[in-house]
């Protein structure tokens, strides 16, 4: 397996790269909506593939095999969180996930709910393109969702859905990454007051894409925070 350290110089500017080993077994498969077709990984929760809350996560850049590949490694939780299927869309070709319009989100929601043993609402999280797409998809599909993590994202649109109103939101960025601290506190300031609960969180050291060895449980720990602050 190509060494962690390594793949992250060839990952800096979300460009392509090799594959890399995800944190545990991941199955591809492909959904159909819309009349397009879409791959994506799937995690099932330890133990089961029974019906789960899920964690929806979008790679940054084009979002290709490689990038959700190493998006599983690196920004998915290994302890928080486990009761969850995560899911990981591989990005199209010639279009981005937060250029989706308002029907191919939904519509590749409800497909998810009638592919995979998922139930109830869930967490999208992103990183770059990828936190734009996770607003993206919480704008055009709120009921689908419960809580946003970006790591870091931004807000295309400026639109606050009223069901955002029990959302957690969790918004973290590197402190080496100035450009992205802009967009995070845009993002903080629309949100502030309109959601459920909303946290800043600065990742030290860090730039726009994280190191290959960091830890981000704690991320989804403030995550966890946030929602236990909401009574979930």
């Amino acid at each position: 397996m190509m060494d962690r350290r390594l793949m992250l110089a060839a990952l800096a500017s979300f460009t392509g790269i090799g594959s890399v080993s995800a944190q545990s077994a991941t199955s591809l498969k492909r959904l159909t909506f819309n009349d397009r077709a879409l791959d994506y990984f799937i995690r099932y929760a330890p133990g089961s593939a029974a019906k789960r809350p899920f964690l929806l996560g979008f790679g940054g850049g084009d979002a290709n095999r490689g990038i959700v590949e190493y998006y599983d490694a690196i920004y998915t939780p290994r302890q928080h969180y486990r009761d969850h299927h995560v899911i990981l869309p591989v990005g199209p070709s010639r279009q981005l996930f937060h250029q989706f319009s308002d029907s191919d989100i939904r519509a590749m929601m409800r497909a998810l709910y009638q592919a995979e043993p998922i139930t109830g609402r869930g967490i999208v999280s992103g990183v770059s393109n990828g936190g734009r797409a996770a607003f993206r998809f919480a704008q055009a599909a709120p009921e689908a969702f419960r809580g946003v993590v970006t790591i870091p994202g931004a807000m295309i649109d400026s639109t606050v859905p009223p069901a955002w109103r029990d959302y957690a939101v969790l918004l973290a960025v590197g402190s080496e990454d100035p450009r992205w601290i802009a967009e995070t506190d845009r993002a903080f300031a629309l949100l502030n007051g309109k959601v459920g609960a909303l946290q800043r969180a600065i990742l030290d050291g860090e730039g726009h894409v994280v190191g290959a060895d960091y830890n981000i449980d704690p991320v989804y720990a403030r995550l966890k925070a946030l929602e236990a602050q909401l009574g979930r």
